[in-house]
């Protein structure tokens, strides 16, 4: 089973654990403060007592970021515990509190900003009212208790806004999993509808001709000829309607895909202008250009994060397909998607540019030799989804 799921929602753990390894080994040079305690002391005891609660802390936070369910549960409530068994010995430790704290705002799986941070604000609370009333009851330093208080609320915060952004994030990606889902459900649905409707009767007609054609071979050769004439014919339209709308697939133009482009990126909240010419295209140049059109919109669904995406057609010496959006912008390596697109461009003697926005994400300039043939319109639109 996929940990990045949950019945509740999106496992926000899962999610940390996957695209912020470095954050997560990071926070860890936090810890080295509470050497100072130990390397101080200079004593056998000390040190044993304080390798077995580090022994303790690295397991338990290193297993609440990789373990299972079960496992993140009991950890997180050992982090918890931890910080109190240990303060009174190394009041430097009390950073442990902290991480306790940090982590939980990990687990909040709330559908509402508000509802989570209720739930983060009580956690923060008894975490603080426990750490003052140990520090009241053991004549332990205020100042130290205070100290860590000030932090647990600071850093704390800012993880929890952080977490917040990483679920709303998980969210959107499910979201658009399945607006991409049902949308391949309903293209097979309407391709298989069409060609019921275009070979169901058309298949019927040839079954049956061939049957009395067949019946007729030795009795009337005439007619069973003629019968398999029309069977003949029959195939030919039935052939010629199947292409015509396999065309129809293949090239509804750039218009329509910019249609489609429109109501995906609105199904995601991403706010669609376009700046076109657009121009009489070949098969082929609308065919590449939606292409590209539907690998990039995928792509901003899929790993953007964007709120607007602009499109712009353009054309002189050639024909110019610009995408760009105000995301996270481009992200290690190019996939399979880009890897398509510049192919199938470099066939036809056209090229893929990838760079930064202007918007702040990423910008694909595809560009294609304009035919002699097209003949530019121009008209702008553009506006809020």
């Amino acid at each position: 089973m996929d940990r990045n799921r949950t019945h509740g929602g999106v496992n926000v753990i899962g999610m940390l654990r996957d695209e912020t390894r470095l954050l997560r080994w990071g926070s860890l040079l936090y810890s080295v403060f509470w050497f100072a305690e130990p390397i101080h002391r200079r004593s056998f005891a000390v040190w044993t007592v304080f390798l077995v609660f580090y022994g303790i802390f690295l397991t338990g936070y290193l297993r609440v970021l990789r373990g299972s369910r079960r496992e993140q549960r009991f950890w997180l409530t050992v982090l918890f515990l931890l910080g109190y068994l240990y303060y009174p010995f190394n009041p430097n430790a009390g950073g442990e509190f902290v991480f306790a704290v940090v982590v939980s705002s990990f687990f909040l799986r709330q559908g509402t900003i508000s509802s989570a941070f209720r739930r983060f604000a009580v956690i923060l609370a008894a975490q603080a009212a426990g750490l003052f009333l140990e520090t009241w009851w053991l004549h332990l330093p205020w100042s130290v208790a205070q100290s860590v208080v000030f932090f647990m609320v600071v850093i704390g915060l800012s993880n929890f806004s952080f977490a917040r952004q990483v679920f709303v994030s998980g969210q959107l990606r499910k979201a658009n999993e399945e607006i991409e889902y049902l949308t391949q459900q309903a293209e097979r649905e309407r391709i298989a509808r069409d060609l019921h409707d275009l070979l169901g009767h058309t298949l019927t007609v040839i079954a049956v001709k061939s049957d009395v054609a067949n019946r007729l071979f030795s009795l009337q050769p005439d007619v069973a000829h003629r019968e398999i004439a029309e069977v003949e014919a029959t195939a030919r339209e039935a052939l010629h309607e199947v292409r015509s709308a396999v065309t129809g697939y293949r090239a509804e133009g750039v218009e329509a895909e910019v249609s489609k482009t429109r109501n995906a990126l609105g199904s995601a909240g991403v706010q669609l202008y376009t700046k076109m010419d657009f121009v009489d295209l070949s098969p082929l140049e609308s065919d590449l250009l939606c292409f590209v059109l539907r690998e990039a919109t995928t792509n901003i669904l899929r790993h953007a994060y964007a709120t607007e995406c602009r499109v712009e057609v353009s054309k002189d010496s050639l024909i110019r397909l610009t995408i760009e959006d105000d995301g996270l912008g481009k992200q290690g390596a190019d996939g399979n998607g880009i890897d398509g697109m510049r192919e199938r461009l470099r066939h036809a003697r056209g090229s893929l540019v990838i760079d930064g926005s202007p918007l702040g994400g990423m910008r694909l300039l595809a560009e294609l030799p304009a035919s002699l043939e097209s003949r530019t319109r121009d008209f702008e639109t553009g506006g809020r989804l």
